[in-house]
């Protein structure tokens, strides 16, 4: 909120303040009532400084300098450009500078297109290419900065504003891993990352989209870029049977580079995993596949054998968490049988490292609601705690029964105590 000075300070008259964005504001302060201004929306506020931003900085220097102050906190070290003359930030506050961010590389863009040449002074400075130099700064980031989440995806954000080809080529190329594990994003994050990651030429170490909910419609603006992903993390996304389809189109694809794919808990169900195991049949490049926790059921196996008995290149299957059946379970045996170098592991104990993972999974959602909540939209400790129930039948005393116990326990007093935190409220 800003008082009577500070909108005289800059120019603005109280008097004319009917005919703009600002609300005027009696706020009780103590013993007196104070007159104060606001914008009636923070997002005015940052859209309009954005604007003043980008016509009152005249040099690519200062663009470079604004960007590393705005972005990472780095101040200024000599300018004359009146954006940068107040340099007093809380740096805890850093992120709430993002959406302001965006904004001005947007606004930037406009004015490189002669879109605001009736607001701006003085000319832009001569030189060398903006888009190039900006286009270096991003790839510096990407290649010499160990990025936050938030940050990297900011960037990205900030790339799809400014929308120069040339830039984000240049970019581009420097981001080989991506990991927005448990983060929220909307279908605007996925279009900024599809933005940029398709000026990329080269494959993608690993995407981590890990408890983001970015569901169907996210991942159909993700999926012309999918296919050039090594590592794929989509667990936990509130996925169904259609994104299983557009994963199928993916494996079946002849540009397919995906080696390790991880879908778990995800509600595939059956018709969604017969689909999976039919673009399976003739893949030649997924190694280790993970669909633990995504309702596959009996039915759900039903070709599983014919399929990936053709198969060359799947050597780890993980398959717990689901109701096969007894039906299901004499398949896999079947297809062990047929393909010897494949690793099914259909039951928790079978394995002593799943069920130690498993166990730091449940502490990760003893310490994050927002975990709690997806793993809930699921119905995955109940699938676990069904799936432990038929291997403990299957499985005499050892260091993996007694983990499948302790795993038992913490999953039952995990829900207990959510119960009791649900009913508290």
């Amino acid at each position: 909120m800003f008082d009577r000075a500070d909108l005289e300070n800059y120019g603005v008259t109280p008097a004319d303040l009917q005919s703009t964005f600002l609300c005027h504001i009696l706020q009780p302060l103590k013993e007196e009532t104070v007159e104060m201004f606001s914008f009636f929306h923070l997002t005015v506020q940052e859209h309009l400084a954005a604007l003043y931003c980008a016509i009152n900085i005249f040099s690519q220097e200062d663009i470079i300098q604004a960007l590393d102050f705005w972005c990472f906190g780095l101040r200024p070290p000599s300018s004359t450009a009146a954006p940068l003359q107040n340099t007093h930030l809380n740096m805890d506050k850093l992120e709430s500078l993002q959406m302001f961010t965006r904004f001005f590389m947007g606004m930037l863009r406009a004015r490189l297109a002669g879109q605001l040449d009736g607001l701006v002074l003085s000319p832009m400075e001569k030189g060398d290419g903006i888009s190039t130099r900006l286009g270096l700064w991003f790839q510096d980031q990407f290649k010499g900065r160990k990025l936050k989440n938030q940050a990297a995806l900011n960037l990205l954000h900030c790339l799809m504003e400014f929308h120069m080809k040339e830039a984000t080529s240049i970019a581009a190329p420097e981001i080989k891993k991506l990991n927005l594990f448990k983060m929220k994003l909307s279908v605007v994050d996925c279009a900024a990352m599809h933005y940029v990651l398709q000026f990329s030429p080269h494959k993608l170490q690993e995407l981590n989209l890990g408890y983001s909910n970015i569901g169907n419609r996210g991942l159909n603006r993700l999926g012309p870029i999918l296919h050039r992903c090594e590592s794929l993390y989509l667990r936990y996304n509130c996925l169904d049977r259609q994104a299983a389809i557009l994963e199928s189109a993916i494996l079946k694809s002849n540009e397919c580079q995906v080696k390790k794919l991880f879908m778990c808990g995800n509600n595939r169900g059956p018709e969604g995993v017969m689909e999976l195991w039919n673009a399976l049949e003739h893949n030649t490049t997924v190694e280790e596949l993970y669909l633990d926790i995504t309702g596959i059921t009996e039915r759900g196996t039903e070709n599983i054998v014919s399929c990936l008995s053709r198969n060359t290149s799947l050597r780890t299957l993980t398959i717990v968490g689901n109701d096969i059946g007894e039906v299901g379970r004499r398949r896999l045996r079947e297809l062990e049988q047929c393909r010897p170098g494949l690793w099914i592991i259909a039951n928790f104990v079978d394995d002593l490292g799943l069920l130690q993972a498993y166990l730091d999974w449940v502490e990760e959602i003893r310490a994050d609601r927002d975990q709690m909540d997806s793993v809930k939209n699921a119905d995955a400790l109940q699938s676990v705690l069904k799936g432990l129930q038929v291997a403990e039948e299957h499985v005499e005393k050892g260091e993996n029964a007694e983990k499948a116990k302790e795993l038992r326990t913490n999953i039952v007093e995990l829900l207990k105590s959510s119960t009791n935190l649900i009913g508290g409220r």
